[in-house]
């Protein structure tokens, strides 16, 4: 029988096969485990704006000094939520909207998510928001 008839493989063959299947399975596990850090992060960030949101529909229903957040509103270990208003200046409100007769004020809700451990400032959302404080305040 011939020696090129035979359906074996020779050595160099099956070395450069298993080179191959190796540099294919380090590329799709780099893969997996960057997609595995992409979600992890993505998780994290929605967790993060999740809390946000929930302390923000907070504070926009209770006013501009609601005091603190209560645990059955924000039952979250380990965070700290803050907020704090500041001015609309008149150069972020279109013209069309300033200087209207009996237009109440416009003030910037700033609510700020923090670590509780290192007071690190996770995420942060601003809102602006009507002041109904501040129109009351003026009419007394």
């Amino acid at each position: 029988m011939n020696r090129r008839s035979r359906p074996f493989f020779t050595l160099i063959e099956v070395v450069v096969a298993l080179g191959i299947l190796g540099l294919s399975i380090t590329g799709l596990l780099s893969l997996l485990i960057a997609s595995q850090k992409r979600i992890a992060t993505g998780y994290e960030k929605w967790e993060h704006m999740h809390m946000l949101a929930q302390a923000a529909e907070y504070f926009m229903l209770m006013g501009e000094d609601p005091g603190g957040i209560p645990e059955e509103f924000f039952p979250y270990k380990g965070y700290r939520i803050t907020v704090a208003y500041e001015d609309v200046s008149d150069e972020q409100v279109p013209d069309d909207y300033s200087n209207l007769l009996g237009q109440l004020p416009l003030k910037c809700m700033v609510v700020t998510l923090e670590r509780e451990g290192d007071g690190k400032q996770l995420d942060q959302i601003r809102i602006d928001r009507i002041s109904y404080e501040t129109a009351i305040g003026n009419e007394e």
